[in-house]
């Protein structure tokens, strides 16, 4: 969605380069995660005033980049906890927070579970395949309401387990609204949605990668992402239509996952 808008205002040679550009941000922002980088910072790294460098991230990431930024130290917060032995309040310095207090609070807001929580759960569940964990959580939600139905677009690998969640916004951040699994490319359906609209997001992986592997995000480039061109809206239960998502490799401009989608919707719905 947001490389059509920006593609709509920019020549295709503008558009290149400035997804080069932030991408070469957001290395620097992997790299500097518990530095308190400030706009005009970021702005410099991409050669950009600080005003038309937030406008082109956010065409380009779909997210300003303070948000983008926070979804990138939760995410390696949560990769951390996952596949070492550090200690959580090690992890709580390493990514940026001075308060232990204030990491672990938005830490369980944004992944969904708290830190010792995640850690246990991974513990318990990271060797199994995700598909055997989906397989026996097929459909995902907290509420009474309507259904989402739609089609995963994925032309050039069938092979994948691909997640689907519903968002209040363009962040996989908190658990989701309502979630599901779908095997490859093929319909899908979200049942028990609330009304309201949505961001829908999806991401697949090979039907081997494990729990832990998608937690903490080693996918050494076997991470497919995509998102539904437009919210979607649930009204008296109803959507205004099939909703349409096409996968593509990542490219490492997409907001990183933070929420456990849709592993421990389950666990967080119950």
């Amino acid at each position: 969605m947001s490389s059509q808008a920006l593609g709509r205002r920019h020549s295709p040679a503008a558009v290149e380069q400035h997804r080069d550009a932030i991408a070469h941000v957001v290395t620097v922002m992997r790299q500097r995660l518990t530095e308190p980088l400030t706009l005009k910072e970021l702005a410099q790294v991409a050669y950009m005033s600080p005003f038309h460098f937030s406008r082109v991230f956010r065409l380009v990431t779909g997210t300003p980049p303070g948000r983008f930024l926070a979804a990138l130290r939760m995410a390696e917060a949560k990769r951390l906890i996952v596949s070492s032995p550090i200690s959580v309040t090690d992890i709580c310095t390493s990514v940026g927070y001075s308060s232990l207090g204030t990491f672990t609070t938005q830490f369980a807001q944004q992944v969904g579970v708290g830190p010792r929580e995640l850690r246990r759960l991974g513990g318990q569940l990271g060797e199994q395949a995700v598909t055997d964990l989906l397989t026996r959580m097929p459909h995902v939600s907290s509420r009474n309401g309507g259904s989402v139905v739609g089609t995963v677009h994925l032309p050039w690998r069938p092979d994948l387990v691909v997640m689907i969640g519903l968002f209040p916004g363009p962040l996989a951040i908190g658990p989701p609204i309502a979630c599901t699994g779908a095997d490859g490319s093929g319909d899908f359906r979200i049942d028990v949605v609330p009304d309201g609209t949505y961001h829908l997001l999806a991401a697949g992986h090979p039907t081997t990668t494990t729990v832990v592997e998608v937690l903490a995000g080693d996918l050494d480039g076997q991470q497919w992402v995509g998102a539904a061109d437009t919210a979607v809206a649930v009204r008296a239960g109803r959507t205004a239509g099939p909703v349409h998502v096409t996968l593509a490799t990542s490219t490492g401009t997409e907001p990183p996952i933070v929420a456990g989608l849709p592993l421990f919707g389950p666990r967080l719905a119950a």
